[in-house]
């Protein structure tokens, strides 16, 4: 078996960081808010699009990296927010995950300053394997090396399976906060739908706050997130602060039986457009051993249109770095 299936499959079945509990951990989730909890779809008031692209263990050679973009907004007629999110998790040389849904979110005032949002999101999820990458110990001859790749062991067909997902969040002001649950069908990513091979339902609190405690100009936005899959849980804590247009955010997050990693984020955003730079190292190494960067992220989130002042109360400032 050659040198880099060997590592993609011990990554596979061993690492819990990227690969938690079969989703992928980004480090956070800012900037991918409607993936996590479909009930901030619309929050933001204008319509936005955000897209990131991730690498995992940068220089190790494992070939762990997604890209994820989402576009969601708030329409009168709907009576709440609506849009829909893309992701494509690179599971090395072998194995990809790519996945997509739409969301909505109902948005109701539930007091004088209070706003509540119930939402729902339908996807798919599509596993493919790269057959021709596979090699197992049946393919190798000791007198002629490699004779087969896999294909005779592993269905070529990728897999299609649907999953839905639903959350809320409540806001008043300048705070706001959320749970969602996300894979309610518990898709089994596996020909045979065996039941470990079944998605854990994905748990997440997320909340934060908007603060001006210079000036208008200066935005300090704390935030808060849990994440429980399976028997792992994740916790996070950061802060974004922009001013000028120039943003700059720190992070802590940890991941149970995992490792422990800190994270320094940069944005510039010339009007409408944010540029987004992140970096996140490995303080504590736990049962993993990689050391080093943990994820490294660029992106960019665009704004459109202008929000409706009669709505201004109701709008959910949400960190992006």
């Amino acid at each position: 078996m050659r040198i880099s299936s060997i590592a993609i499959i011990t990554i596979l079945l061993s690492c819990t960081a990227p690969v938690t509990g079969q989703d992928s951990w980004y480090g956070s989730v800012s900037g991918m808010h409607l993936m996590y909890n479909p009930a901030y779809a619309g929050t933001a008031g204008t319509p936005g699009l955000n897209i990131s692209a991730y690498s995992f263990f940068p220089g190790k050679g494992f070939g762990l990296g997604s890209v994820y973009a989402s576009f969601d907004g708030y329409f009168s007629s709907l009576h709440g927010g609506a849009g829909g999110w893309i992701s494509d998790d690179m599971l090395g040389d072998i194995m990809n995950d790519l996945r997509g849904g739409a969301s909505y979110a109902y948005h109701f005032r539930a007091g004088r300053d209070v706003y509540v949002t119930a939402g729902l999101t339908a996807s798919v999820i599509t596993r493919g394997i790269r057959t021709g990458s596979v090699i197992l110990p049946d393919d190798i001859d000791p007198f002629r090396g490699i004779i087969g790749g896999g294909a005779d062991y592993i269905s070529q067909a990728p897999l299609f399976r649907f999953d839905l997902g639903t959350g809320f969040t409540v806001s008043g002001g300048p705070w706001y906060g959320g749970i969602s649950v996300m894979h309610l069908t518990r898709p089994s990513l596996s020909d045979d739908n065996s039941d470990h091979n079944r998605i854990n339902r994905l748990y997440t609190v997320t909340g934060g706050v908007a603060l001006n405690p210079w000036k208008e100009d200066v935005t300090l936005l704390p935030s808060a997130a849990i994440i429980a899959q399976g028997d792992q849980f994740t916790f996070f804590l950061g802060s974004e602060l922009s001013w000028n247009g120039i943003s700059g955010a720190l992070s802590l997050w940890h991941v149970t039986d995992g490792f422990t990693s800190a994270g320094a984020s940069l944005g510039w955003d010339p009007a409408s457009v944010k540029i987004i730079l992140s970096y996140n190292y490995i303080l504590a190494g736990g049962d993993t051993s990689f050391g080093g960067t943990a994820v490294a992220r660029v992106g960019a989130a665009f704004s459109f249109g202008n929000v409706e002042k009669r709505r201004a109360l109701h709008i959910i400032k949400l960190p992006r770095l």
